[in-house]
């Protein structure tokens, strides 16, 4: 019995030594006259998409990845086209980048099927949900194959907590989504459910194109007190006739994407971009790059959430936002 112990201990010793080996093979550099190769791609241009992008270049830089000097970083951008989003990603794959890094769930699937069964990493970001889009099967194991990255879903019950501190007597919500972005599904979902926890009217109309966001935000005029926004690459690419028509009709409009408070939403609790791309880098592109498998690195979760306020646009749509919010705000706009 004595040896038999003895063996099992050597045994888990030697287990342990060659993970600590593999551990300690894993560079925590960039390898010296190296160029690495990413693909970053996203569905649409608009300052939120942006702003996380910028976080995630700044996070590779902290790394030590640098562009112009040994980081080959390439964007591309879908135009709000799935089928270019494919052929974005068959272009990354052409050109043999050391990692994916698609940004936005339709870029994130397209990048998916077109890598499956080669050794590229794919690196996702900019997801609400990874198990209602098809992108992931757990989000607390690892995943086991080349892709994982980072997820999260906006605090919509906290953003309904400030907005009826703004607007205590809205009766009747309105919001606009492009039902074709999981995202947006999953947030107006939680939005609704929201809502009607909380006694108030939802009203919902769908779109297909940045086209028709001026007719469908008309469409809600006269039909709720209160408007409220999803993250909705759709939607932000045309943010400035939602706050057109919520200004000329006095609609106060509240946003989960705080990107569109500076554009004129008055406020917004959500996932801080610049941080998130920050931390979508150094949490999952980085140890990709570096040389760890991206199948033993378990989904990360957005964890810097922010409050934004506009009062100017307060003023606009005849609310006032109280001196304790302001106060607690990570930027306030009052312009």
């Amino acid at each position: 019995m004595r040896a038999g112990k003895l063996g099992l201990w050597s045994l888990c010793a030697l287990l342990l030594a060659g993970a600590g080996a593999a551990w300690a093979q894993q560079a925590t550099a960039p390898e010296p006259g190296r160029t690495y190769h990413v693909g970053f791609s996203q569905i649409v241009d608009h300052p939120a998409l942006n702003e996380t992008r910028r976080g995630f270049v700044d996070g590779l830089k902290q790394a030590g990845f640098v562009e112009g000097k040994n980081l080959d970083f390439q964007v591309l951008i879908a135009q709000g086209d799935v089928g270019n989003a494919r052929n974005i990603a068959e272009k990354f794959l052409a050109d043999k980048v050391d990692l994916m890094a698609p940004c936005t769930t339709a870029n994130v699937q397209a990048a998916i099927r077109v890598a499956q069964g080669s050794t590229i990493p794919v690196a996702f970001g900019c997801v609400t949900n990874p198990i209602e889009a098809g992108i992931l099967k757990s989000l607390d194991q690892p995943t086991g194959t080349n892709v994982t990255g980072i997820y999260g879903i906006p605090p919509v019950d906290q953003m309904f907590e400030i907005l009826l501190q703004i607007k205590p007597d809205a009766k009747t919500i309105g919001t606009i989504y492009n039902a074709s972005e999981s995202n947006s599904v999953v947030i107006n979902r939680l939005a609704k459910a929201e809502a009607t926890k909380r006694g108030l009217g939802w009203v919902e109309v769908q779109i297909a194109s940045s086209a028709e966001v001026k007719a469908a935000i008309e469409s809600l005029v006269g039909r709720v007190d209160t408007l409220l926004m999803p993250q909705d690459n759709t939607v932000a690419s045309a943010f400035d006739a939602v706050v057109k028509v919520a200004r000329d009709n006095k609609l106060p409009l509240f946003s989960l994407d705080t990107s569109t408070v500076e554009r004129g939403a008055i406020a917004s609790y959500a996932q801080n971009q610049y941080q998130t791309g920050i931390d979508w880098a150094t949490d999952v592109a980085v140890p990709i790059l570096l040389g760890r498998n991206p199948g033993t690195i378990v989904p990360v979760r957005y964890r810097a959430w922010d409050l934004y306020v506009n009062t100017a646009a307060a003023s606009a749509m005849n609310v006032t936002v109280p001196p304790a919010l302001v106060q607690k705000a990570k930027k306030v706009f009052d312009k």
